[in-house]
């Protein structure tokens, strides 16, 4: 009885909201709203970002250029199109250049643009199956580099795209040091399993102005060794060169 009678009580507005209580009320509800504004800017700025917070594994790629040369180490996505269950999405390029695929032979990728092992693939594959449509994509790769020994102030692996040229590889490493022999700078490019090409090359030669055609374009994988000027006999400078890279055989 008494709840019903409360219920039906109209409060007296006249008397109960004085002049501080309208003030009080009025702040409170100013505060609302500003946390309210506040809270949905932030949520609106988080949901900008969020994108930002994954970029797309695609930004990491090289820019997919149609001379790009597959490395070992590399992962390849290869699809088939009307043979799905042939597909792999994660094929490795081993150490010796190939890949293994099922129902085909080995093949050698090394070396190959992405468009020369799609044609290479068809072709291994028109043997056995009807109009082969294969997709192949590069889905990871392995950088590039250099390496260089010897007689530098920083020895060391480097990115080819940041030194392209001997010298500039040589700048990367710190330049030569004070012992450095500039005039049997050992450039070597692997050739075979375990094989190097080696060239002796005079720098002093390529600093001389005017002298930029004699400059050395690097490859991946390539070794530049700087023996020390003590030095005096090539074979006392290949027998260092063979200690910076042991278990490669050697051809001049």
């Amino acid at each position: 009885m008494n709840l019903y009678l409360r219920t039906n009580i109209k409060p007296d507005l006249s008397q109960s909201m004085t002049p501080f209580r309208i003030f009080t009320i009025l702040a409170i509800s100013g505060l609302v709203a500003l946390l309210s504004l506040s809270v949905a800017s932030t949520f609106a700025q988080a949901r900008r970002a969020s994108p930002q917070e994954n970029p797309a594994s695609e930004s990491t790629l090289p820019q997919t250029k149609s001379d790009y040369k597959i490395h070992k180490g590399d992962k390849l996505s290869i699809k088939f199109l009307y043979q799905p269950e042939l597909s792999d999405a994660a094929v490795i390029v081993r150490p010796d250049g190939k890949i293994s695929l099922p129902m085909v032979e080995e093949l050698l990728v090394a070396g190959l643009t992405v468009k020369e092992l799609k044609t290479a693939l068809e072709k291994a594959y028109r043997e056995i199956l009807l109009n082969p449509e294969i997709t192949v994509s590069l889905v990871e790769f392995v950088q590039p580099h250099v390496f260089v020994g010897g007689q530098v102030n920083k020895p060391g692996s480097y990115e080819l795209r940041a030194g392209q040229t001997l010298l500039q590889a040589v700048i990367l490493a710190g330049g030569f040091t004070a012992e450095a022999h500039r005039k049997y700078v050992l450039h070597a490019r692997p050739v075979g399993e375990h094989q190097l090409k080696v060239v002796a090359v005079d720098v002093t030669k390529i600093l001389k102005p005017g002298n930029n055609k004699a400059e050395i374009i690097l490859e991946d994988g390539d070794y530049i060794y700087i023996p020390n000027s003590k030095l005096s006999k090539f074979n006392s400078i290949v027998a260092a060169f063979r200690s910076f890279v042991p278990g490669y055989g050697l051809q001049f």
